[in-house]
């Protein structure tokens, strides 16, 4: 774990906050309000673009609220980008090999940890105010590193892929790896939870972070009282619908 996020990840029992796909400054605001430790705005199933997210940033700073951000893949570029605005942290999907890992972690951290393209005319330098040798020395520890094992080769490969140094949490995506396992969307299906408790188990001995996406108060209890750390919980648009849903069958109810 990075040195100024190991400080975040373990100020509680667990940390929640969902996935974002609505890129205004007005819904991280309140979802800070709203007490979620995290939001994660997504940039893989949202058409969400990095200078987007530049916005959402501030808003999460002025707030106190970490600001994540789920790349579209793999992708040196995108995890280049949004490092330079200033991210808390990358969360990058379909990591199935220990080969991605060493990939993710080149792209998201300079060297000797990695190869990330180094400018120091960005915001995450304050556009050169902080001085160079002082950028490249603690950028490094001011995000974390965040990667989801999303099929059956990830789970399989889990003992190689968390031995690749500059990993902080592995994330399991239990639909994608329901999909995987045959057993598409059954997210609390046998073989789905036993698929995701092995990788917690293994990420655990190893001291590493786990977290896991969840749409359910029980489902973040179930996790959290195996040892998940970091829990994605619902998404802004269906938490909003949600919401907007039971107030218009109240109204139904008495009208």
């Amino acid at each position: 774990m990075t040195k100024d996020m190991k400080s975040w990840f373990e100020s509680k029992p667990y940390l929640t906050g969902p996935f974002v796909k609505i890129p205004r400054v007005e819904i991280i605001e309140l979802l800070a309000f709203s007490g979620f430790d995290f939001a994660v705005v997504d940039l893989e199933h949202a058409p969400i673009m990095p200078n987007e997210v530049y916005p959402l940033i501030l808003a999460a700073e002025r707030h106190g609220i970490k600001l994540i951000a789920r790349t579209p893949g793999l992708q040196e570029n995108f995890c280049k980008w949004l490092l330079d605005l200033g991210i808390s942290g990358l969360q990058i999907p379909h990591i199935e090999t220990a080969a991605d890992a060493r990939n993710a972690v080149s792209y998201s951290r300079f060297s000797p940890d990695g190869e990330r393209g180094l400018c120091r005319f960005v915001r995450a330098a304050e556009f050169s105010n902080i001085p160079k040798e002082t950028y490249v020395q603690e950028a490094n520890s001011k995000s974390a590193l965040i990667l989801q094992i999303e099929g059956k080769e990830g789970v399989d490969n889990i003992e190689e892929i968390i031995k690749v140094p500059g990993i902080d949490v592995i994330f399991v995506g239990p639909y994608d790896l329901s999909q995987s396992l045959g057993l598409i969307g059954q997210i609390w299906h046998e073989k789905v939870t036993e698929a995701i408790t092995g990788v917690i188990r293994i990420c655990n001995e190893a001291n590493i972070h786990v977290g896991v996406f969840t749409d359910t108060p029980e489902g973040v209890k179930h996790w959290k009282d195996l040892g998940v750390k970091y829990i994605n919980y619902r998404t802004d648009v269906e938490l909003i619908l949600s919401n907007i849903k039971s107030h218009v069958q109240e109204i139904h109810k008495l009208v």
